[in-house]
Order: structure tokens, then C-alpha cells, then sequence
């Protein structure tokens, strides 16, 4: 795992405190948004079982006994989830910033990871760096994240069959809800797939950027 001492050490020595301390936070950050990752796909599990407990009039020990409360709840920690690791991967270029000075504006809006790569790419620097950019970038998990979390953030909420999130359910995710094909339409799976796929490439992406 990056530890922040070690991106400290790769920082420019010139480097004004306010830009350290925004570095800082920045770094932080992410193990904040793997924290929130952690804990949505967690209570999604969780909500998602009593779900199914209610629907079978198991619940014994629980107040509540509707089912629809907790199909509300597994399916707002469903895209919670995938937004808060979406959140995670696009605030590596803010942080790639910090580290190599792209722009001086810290808080620029226009930078992304086509202003990473411009740099790069211009700079003929960071090269390996710039093939991890694009093989995350260009991969399926990527394409499904940044889709889903678009999708139910500034357009609509994905409709969810309450069985799709069961392995042991031939239910579907509607796909009329969503313009591109996904491998997967069982959000569990879909959820550890895109997180064990894209996590370490992100990890190594960041540790690449610190190879002087």
C-alpha cells in the first residue's frame, strides 16, 4: 500500500506549505473513500439479506417488518458504493497534480486525467505512468463504473429488480436503464469485480508516479 511518507519524500522540495498540507488531505482522502467503499458494500449485504428475510416473513428480532424499507436501503448503499469508489479513482489526477505539478492551480476544474496525460505525454515523462493511465482507463471496469455512477447520479435511479442481487436469482437489472452492456448484472458480483480489479491498478498507478 502508498504511504503517505513515501509520496511526501517525491514532492518538490520547493513546494509551498499550503500545496503540502492540500497533498495531505488529498492523500487521506482516499483511504477515506475506501472506508465509505467498505462500508456501503457491507450494509448492502447486510440490508439485502434482511430484504430477504422480510419478503419470507422471517424477521423475528427486527422492528421494522416492510420489506420495501430495506430494498430502499440495500440499493442506496448500492450506489453509494459505486459512487464513492467512483469519487476514489477520479481524484487520483487532483492528487497526481499535488505530486507533479501539472497546474499550479490546485483547484483547477479542469483537471482530470486528460491533463495528466497531456503533461505526460508532452514531457515525454512518466511513461510507464501513462500506460497505467490508459489500461485503467481503457478497461471494462472502468467503463461499467463511470456508467452506473453517471447514470444514477445525474440522470436517473437504475431501476433494481429486488432478486438481481441474489446469486441464487435469475432476476435482471433492467437494462433499458442503462445504454451500455455490462458483463454483469448482478450487483454483487459487479460490485467485486470493478472494486478488485480497478483498486490495485489504482495503488500502482499512484506508486508508479513516484519513480524519479
Amino acid at each position: 500500500m502508498v504511504k503517505l511518507q513515501d509520496l511526501r519524500e517525491c514532492l518538490s522540495p520547493d513546494l509551498d506549505d499550503k500545496r503540502k498540507t492540500r497533498f495531505e488531505v488529498a492523500f487521506r482522502s482516499l483511504g477515506y473513500q475506501d472506508d465509505y467503499c467498505r462500508y456501503h458494500y457491507e450494509q448492502y449485504i447486510k440490508e439485502h439479506n434482511l430484504f430477504f428475510s422480510a419478503t419470507q416473513g422471517e424477521l423475528n428480532n427486527e422492528k421494522i417488518l416492510n420489506p420495501q424499507y430495506y430494498r430502499i436501503a440495500f440499493e442506496a448503499h448500492c450506489f453509494a458504493f459505486f459512487r464513492a469508489f467512483h469519487a476514489l479513482i477520479e481524484s487520483i489526477p487532483y492528487l497526481l497534480n499535488l505530486l507533479i505539478e501539472v497546474n499550479k492551480d490546485s483547484e483547477s476544474r479542469y483537471l482530470n486525467w486528460n491533463t495528466i496525460l497531456e503533461f505526460c505525454e508532452k514531457s515525454k515523462s512518466h511513461k510507464d505512468s501513462v500506460k497505467k493511465i490508459k489500461s485503467l482507463r481503457g478497461s471494462d471496469s472502468y467503463r461499467e463504473l463511470e456508467h452506473i455512477s453517471n447514470v444514477s447520479k445525474h440522470r436517473r435511479i437504475v431501476r433494481v429488480d429486488s432478486g438481481l442481487l441474489s446469486e441464487r436469482s435469475k432476476a435482471r437489472l433492467c437494462k433499458e436503464d442503462l445504454d451500455e452492456q455490462f458483463r454483469s448484472y448482478e450487483i454483487e458480483k459487479l460490485m467485486n469485480t470493478i472494486f478488485d480489479e480497478l483498486h490495485p491498478q489504482a495503488i500502482e498507478l499512484i506508486k508508479s508516479f513516484m519513480q524519479r
